[in-house]
């Protein structure tokens, strides 16, 4: 049996036997490990993994897989704690883990909101930054939603998940009334979140207006596209008093854009 052995900071070892995969660890990706694979054939970087004092792999599976696969040894760090959480919170800086990575993580663990959020997903078929948004109210997410999302803090707020059904109910009412595809598009679930915000909007009027001047959403791409067409639609035909101004009102609002780091 190979013994470890020390170097500086961190340990090495052949013994691969001796690793443990975590629970909740996102499955290995085959394609993921031949890139690092191949990276390492041109230059090894010795980058370690983390593992808990009982050996369980905390980060870095996919580069274990790679090493074990390649005959090398695996350099590796032992964490001080043994908590599962550690996975994710040493990870929540890293671009390896999606928000679905975290999603399935939590759920592992039997976390109820996370499990909620997943059902939600997966019953109306949506991304999963757009759902999460969708139970904060929001269009996309702040840094401070992001972290606490990823550290295992997303919490559905009260009456959270009778107005996330009623809205993306109401949403997919107009998107199988308008487009072919089943599932909705990011523009329109964000334009439609500053459209339910508004204090004039009338869901009846716009789903009344939209079997005859719902084709016009067909064009649109952004969230401002969208924006605009409901504005349209939904003014057609009103007196002043009674017609909404979406565009002006989701520039007077801190509506957040999705990071483009986010994914």
């Amino acid at each position: 049996m190979s013994k470890r052995k020390k170097l500086s900071n961190f340990f090495s070892t052949k013994n691969y036997g001796q690793f443990k995969k975590t629970k909740g660890n996102r499955p290995i990706n085959p394609s993921h490990v031949d890139r690092i694979k191949k990276a390492i054939a041109v230059r090894d970087l010795k980058f370690p993994i983390f593992v808990t004092k009982n050996m369980e792999i905390r980060e870095g599976h996919h580069t274990f897989q790679a090493r074990k696969e390649l005959g090398l040894p695996i350099y590796y760090i032992v964490m001080e704690s043994n908590d599962a959480y550690d996975m994710a919170l040493l990870n929540s800086n890293r671009s390896q883990w999606s928000l679905e990575d975290y999603l399935n993580f939590y759920c592992t663990y039997q976390k109820k909101d996370y499990l909620i959020l997943r059902s939600k997903i997966r019953e109306y078929n949506l991304p999963v930054v757009e759902a999460v948004s969708l139970f904060h109210n929001r269009v996309g997410l702040d840094l401070n939603s992001q972290i606490d999302y990823k550290e295992g803090n997303f919490k559905i707020p009260p009456g959270g998940i009778a107005r996330f059904d009623r809205i993306v109910s109401e949403m997919k009412y107009i998107n199988d009334l308008i487009f072919d595809s089943k599932k909705m598009k990011r523009g329109f679930i964000r334009a439609y979140v500053v459209a339910d915000r508004c204090p004039k909007w009338d869901f009846n009027r716009f789903k009344a207006a939209m079997k005859s001047k719902g084709a016009r959403l067909l064009g649109a791409q952004t969230t401002e596209d969208y924006i605009s067409q409901f504005d349209k639609i939904y003014n057609a035909g009103l007196v002043a008093s009674k017609k909404i101004k979406l565009a002006r009102f989701f520039e007077d609002k801190d509506f957040l854009e999705q990071p483009s780091s986010l994914h």
